[in-house]
């Protein structure tokens, strides 16, 4: 009886001590990034409601309880990583993060090569009715691993890497040409400027970053010019279709509906909108209200001071990032958050691009606002990631102070 007394005590002072580790990590949790992610997930999943009240397909209440579900499944993932203890700098993390890549790269090869065409693309692994895009939990795995790769690394006196072995390329690049060929080219273009900007914070020197900008603002220049050369070639019709109607969607047909139908939103909206659920355009007029071009409803809805507030709420997010990012301990530490800023930004500028018409569209969402479940758990798998890094900063600064 003794014995058996003995054995629980000390399960219980072993429960006792494993529930004290978590009450002491979460002393860690970051609010300032915390609170205006939830925010943003619960105004989603108000505007996925009131922006699937005429889909085809499913009723506005079965929208929202998907969105709401893969939204608190989103937030538990973000709170499980946050809680684990890791060592981002440990053989086993390293490893772990290469194998996650190599799996992604297989995923995107199998979605090119049998996945089904979605919007004039393929980029979509179907388990039953929930639709996985792996490129979305690409861009995640991409910033661990470049941050990784490029931490290690100092630069010379001219502001260049002096040796960057091949292995540093291989799956970055290798992913981005299969994101290129499904053709997604919006995740591309987020790939893309998350790999470069990420090797600018890393050392590279400040005219390096100017002649990058110099380049995209040529390409963006070039493309209404290049659409004649373009539409001879013997493939991706629909994106060229696309381009010409960023280029004059009144006289691209049905590839400029839906632009049309956004500007349409907007400007009924004005300033303070017509009211939330009074959306003219969602009733038939712009396809896909409730996905790529939610943020036209919102704008109609509730005009453009709202779509001011929600990407205000961002800039909070996206500032925690880079602030504690300049704070980091590490090289590694400070790469993630700023690879995970430039993620954010970049695909809030592609989206609102192409909903006011200022960039091509490239059905990239609006993150956290847009209906689907796959985007969701990516951007908990994403935000997890950030809190697990900025807590440990919090901690190490702590450790600091007291010595």
């Amino acid at each position: 009886m003794e014995a058996k007394m003995t054995h629980q005590h000390r399960d219980e002072k072993r429960h006792l001590s494993l529930m004290g580790r978590i009450k002491n990590k979460f002393r860690y949790l970051d609010l300032w990034l915390l609170i205006p992610i939830i925010a943003i997930m619960i105004f989603g999943d108000a505007m996925v409601y009131t922006s699937s009240t005429n889909m085809a397909i499913g009723s506005a209440s079965s929208f929202l309880i998907k969105q709401a579900v893969f939204g608190f499944m989103s937030l538990i993932i973000m709170l499980f990583i946050f809680t684990l203890k890791i060592n981002w700098q440990s053989k086993f993390i390293i490893r772990t993060i290469l194998g996650i890549n190599i799996i992604l790269l297989i995923s995107l090869a199998y979605a090119l090569l049998f996945g089904q065409v979605t919007s004039g693309a393929k980029g979509w692994i179907y388990i039953g009715s929930f639709g996985i895009q792996p490129v979305e939990y690409f861009k995640i795995s991409m910033i661990l691993y470049i941050a990784h790769r490029f931490s290690r690394k100092k630069p010379d006196k001219n502001g260049w890497f002096p040796k960057i072995k091949m292995q540093d390329l291989f799956i970055p690049f290798l992913g981005m040409m299969l994101v290129f060929l499904m053709p997604d080219f919006g995740g591309i273009v987020i790939l893309l400027l998350i790999f470069l900007i990420v090797l600018m914070m890393a050392g590279v020197r400040m005219r390096s970053l100017l002649a990058l900008m110099a380049g995209v603002l040529a390409i963006y220049i070039a493309i209404p010019f290049s659409l004649p050369l373009l539409e001879k070639l013997p493939f991706f019709h629909y994106q060229i279709a696309r381009f010409e109607a960023y280029v004059n969607p009144w006289v691209a047909g049905d590839s400029g509906h839906q632009l049309i139908n956004s500007y349409y939103a907007i400007s009924n909206g004005g300033l303070f909108g017509h009211g939330l659920g009074n959306s003219i355009q969602k009733t038939g007029y712009l396809p896909e209200p409730n996905t790529d071009f939610i943020m036209a409803i919102v704008g109609e809805e509730l005009g453009a001071i709202t779509i001011c507030i929600v990407l205000i709420v961002f800039a909070v997010i996206i500032c925690r990032l880079v602030i504690m990012g300049i704070h980091a301990h590490r090289m590694q530490q400070r790469l993630v958050l700023y690879g995970i800023a430039t993620y954010v930004v970049v695909q809030i500028l592609i989206n609102l691009g192409g909903v006011v018409g200022i960039l091509p569209i490239t059905g990239v969402t609006f993150p956290m606002v847009s209906y689907g479940g796959s985007s969701l758990l990516s951007w908990g798998i994403t935000f997890g990631v950030a809190l697990n890094i900025i807590g440990q900063i919090k901690y190490e600064t702590e450790l600091e102070e007291v010595d």
